[in-house]
């Protein structure tokens, strides 16, 4: 089960810089025996970003599977009136809360009944970046972004194995990006600056139709998991296709 806590702020001096300190109040609010198990887990099962729309900041939690949407959204969130921020010694009033879930079986069905996109167009709505062999790569390489796609898929659905190199090798040979607005910023964390990018991408999809349902199937998954480094920080979180465009960074 994929599931999403969109929660409604009442404070409107925020930033995009402001996200890892949302982490820590999350981390805060969790019972500290389930945080040590997400701080031990390799792909975690959450992401968390901020976002800013006309009418204001919202912060949005999405969990990979029932258990860390249970013990993330359910038990600790839905109870929560506000945020307490420990660094700035501030509490954040939540407004309003919306709460959204689809199952992985839902997710098959509408792959295999066929999406009908041949162009995608995938916003990334905070700071996005990718580690290879020790170096940050920041540019919507379509290598990284699906087999990233793939590993985190893999990840939260353990039963089932999408990320083989024939399927990748097949996906990035039937894309190319068409059109892009992007440009480079630094995401600060922990005293690092990590480079990083914002924008939009436009995604044309050659092959057959089996593998443009896949993609799209991806990337709707990633608007739940988020894609490249640092996702439970804030980094990578995406939007397909122009629905709800939001300001970036």
């Amino acid at each position: 089960m994929l599931a999403r806590l969109t929660l409604y702020l009442e404070e409107t001096d925020l930033s995009y810089q402001k996200m890892s300190l949302f982490h820590g109040a999350l981390m805060e609010l969790l019972p500290p025996e389930y945080a040590e198990v997400l701080h031990q887990s390799q792909l975690h099962p959450y992401t968390q970003h901020l976002e800013k729309r006309d009418e204001g900041w919202r912060w949005i939690v999405s969990c990979l599977n029932r258990e860390a949407a249970e013990h993330i959204i359910q038990k600790v969130l839905m109870n929560q009136q506000e945020i307490y921020i420990r660094r700035d010694d501030r509490r954040i009033r939540i407004i309003r809360k919306v709460y959204e879930e689809i199952s992985y079986q839902e997710l098959m069905r509408r792959f295999y009944e066929g999406y009908g996109q041949n162009y995608i167009s995938l916003q990334f709505l905070t700071p996005t970046a990718f580690k290879q062999q020790g170096s940050y790569t920041f540019y919507p390489d379509l290598r990284c972004i699906y087999q990233s796609l793939m590993n985190k898929y893999d990840s939260a659905v353990e039963s089932e194995t999408m990320c083989d190199e024939e399927t990748l090798e097949q996906l990035c040979h039937d894309s190319r990006i068409v059109e892009y607005n992007l440009r480079s910023v630094k995401y600060h964390l922990e005293g690092a600056r990590i480079p990083s990018f914002v924008g939009r991408i436009k995604i044309k999809l050659s092959g057959t139709r089996t593998m443009a349902d896949f993609a799209n199937l991806l990337f709707e998954f990633g608007e739940y998991s988020g894609v490249g480094i640092k996702t439970s920080l804030g980094m990578g979180a995406i939007m397909a296709g122009d629905k709800n465009i939001c300001r970036l960074p």
